[in-house]
């Protein structure tokens, strides 16, 4: 290829991908530098000054018990809505996978949760999950199995669950896409050596679908726990952190010091410390897996 031709080819790959490196570095990159420098300075919505404080906020932060109540807050929620959400993939999963009767209209009713806004979901299990006239609550009083309804996101006990719940049910479906495309990718060849070696139903699954579906399902759990660390609206919708913080995350921590105190540097300090922790994470991930390297058991 010669020379002018190169320069051309170049120019044309920087026109195709110029302007979306340039919103990406608007969008993304600018306030991600712009947070991290805000968070060595003192800044508040009540006055137009911005002081260098240098580690001030840090060590406020760390100083303060609600930080770590909040970090402990986030990662059970994290843990146990990533949980349900890799339970919920992998059965209906490997339901979706067999040849049953509607399993069209089931791929579309399972999709469905993951489509609807947020703001739907939370509004939705407010109703349902009512002490008061909630569906769930009539259901257990005329069956017996409570004597008096249950408060689901005003009980200090029962609120963190009923989050993890409703979260785990919208956003499943991710799981289940992905999981059942992986699925459908094995080489059926596999289970029939299996089964020809007197395999059950019960020893496919975990000496061909389980290693086959390893690399998904750690796939999975690092996007999902990565979103649910950062997950803010479903939980102010329903219980803005309450009952009593009960379900105050880190995210509705940073928030409330942003937008109840005003106070942005200490906010951004706040808001620098999860995502540290988040690279961490991802480090740590990356260094003992690499989700790249897809083998499938039995080649």
């Amino acid at each position: 290829m010669t020379a002018p031709a190169r320069s051309t080819n170049r120019g044309w790959i920087a026109a195709a991908i110029g302007p979306a490196l340039i919103l990406l570095l608007v969008t993304a990159y600018l306030p991600i530098l712009y947070a991290l420098t805000l968070a060595f300075h003192e800044k508040s919505a009540f006055s137009p000054d911005t002081r260098w404080v240098g580690l001030d906020n840090f060590r406020w932060l760390l100083g303060q018990g609600d930080l770590w109540g909040a970090l402990g807050r986030s990662v059970v929620f994290t843990l146990g809505a990533v949980s349900f959400q890799l339970a919920f993939g992998l059965f209906f999963g490997l339901l979706l996978n067999h040849a049953i009767r509607g399993r069209a209209i089931m791929r579309s009713l399972v999709i469905l949760p993951y489509l609807l806004p947020t703001i739907v979901i939370g509004l939705v299990f407010r109703w349902i999950l009512n002490p008061e006239f909630g569906v769930v609550n009539q259901i257990l009083l005329s069956s017996g199995l409570i004597e008096r309804p249950v408060n689901f996101f005003g009980g200090l006990r029962a609120a963190m669950p009923s989050i993890i719940v409703t979260t785990g049910w919208q956003y499943g479906s991710f799981a289940v896409l992905l999981i059942l495309a992986r699925l459908q990718s094995i080489n059926p060849r596999l289970y029939e050596a299996a089964r020809s070696c007197g395999a059950g139903s019960w020893r496919c699954f975990w000496d061909v679908t389980l290693p086959n579906l390893r690399s998904t399902l750690m796939l999975i759990a690092l996007l999902r726990g990565m979103w649910m660390f950062n997950k803010f609206d479903l939980v102010w919708i329903i219980t803005q952190g309450g009952p009593l913080k009960a379900t105050e995350t880190l995210p509705i921590y940073v928030y409330k010091i942003a937008f109840r105190d005003f106070d942005f540097g200490r906010a951004a300090a706040a808001s620098t410390v999860m995502f540290l922790i988040l690279v961490v994470v991802s480090v740590v991930y990356f260094r003992f897996f690499n989700p790249t390297r897809e083998v499938e058991v039995g080649r």
